[in-house]
């Protein structure tokens, strides 16, 4: 089990009281918060026509980007993904190929987005470097 720091703590507690979904990881960002979900529990987290996620942002005073764990680390990246035209694995390094436009919603304002995700990868699987090509 990680190790979460108090106010990491207090937001995923947060989150789940409001959404009813299991949180395996956050990672909180200046501009965003990032949820990694059980499997199953992303209908929960965002609700009929995005009814509950707008709730929690409101709540919790930050856009909300939530996420879908899997076992199975070809479908874990399709959760993280799914714009990818093709995702390659090479040991712990995975190549995403993606459109020139969705590289940037991918990648994130100053590179959040992916800084984001890979720290995601990185405490959840065995994968330490990912590529946008």
């Amino acid at each position: 089990m990680r190790q979460f720091d108090t106010e990491t703590l207090r937001i995923i507690t947060a989150f789940e009281n409001i959404t009813n979904a299991e949180v395996r990881d956050c990672i909180i960002t200046p501009e965003r918060l990032y949820f990694l979900l059980s499997p199953g529990h992303m209908p929960k987290a965002i609700g009929k026509n995005g009814t509950i996620i707008k709730i929690a942002e409101k709540m919790l005073g930050k856009k909300i980007k939530v996420f879908e764990y899997s076992e199975a680390v070809e479908e874990f990246l399709k959760n993280l993904f799914p714009a990818a035209k093709k995702i390659e694995i090479k040991k712990n390094t995975v190549s995403v190929y993606v459109s020139p436009k969705d590289r940037g919603s991918i990648i994130g304002k100053n590179g959040s987005n992916i800084k984001a995700i890979r720290e995601i990868l990185k405490r959840n699987s065995g994968i330490t470097d990912v590529r946008i090509v």
